[in-house]
């Protein structure tokens, strides 16, 4: 079935077409289906490997990094959140013992880039 995904001149609004129909889409109406699609993509088979692709092209890039690191002592975590262009922000809740293990993995790697 091929799926279009139009943007408009102005860039605010994108038309979704299917055969036979379309839609006029906002940005933050694409968010909800971006969101949406992800939700039924988790709960769906098979599931996405525990180890990253060695295929680049199954992997969403961004070269323009924003992070976000914040305490939250009502949850014993670490909020580590990091933004990607089209997909927004997206964080996640690290325990002390994730984020030390996450601090271990970057300082093994680390020693293998150059200075």
């Amino acid at each position: 079935m091929p799926i279009k995904l139009e943007l408009s001149s102005d860039r605010t609004q994108a038309t979704l077409s299917l055969p036979g129909k379309s839609a006029e889409l906002s940005a933050s109406a694409i968010d909800r289906l971006i969101r949406d699609l992800a939700a039924a993509r988790a709960r769906m088979t098979p599931v996405h490997p525990a180890e990253i692709p060695d295929d680049p092209n199954r992997v969403h890039k961004s070269d323009n990094l924003l992070w976000s690191v914040r305490a939250a002592p009502h949850m014993s975590s670490i909020q580590f959140a990091t933004q990607h262009p089209g997909l927004g922000w997206i964080a996640m809740w690290l325990s002390r013992a994730q984020v030390e293990d996450l601090q271990t993995s970057f300082e093994f790697e680390l020693v293998k880039i150059p200075e």
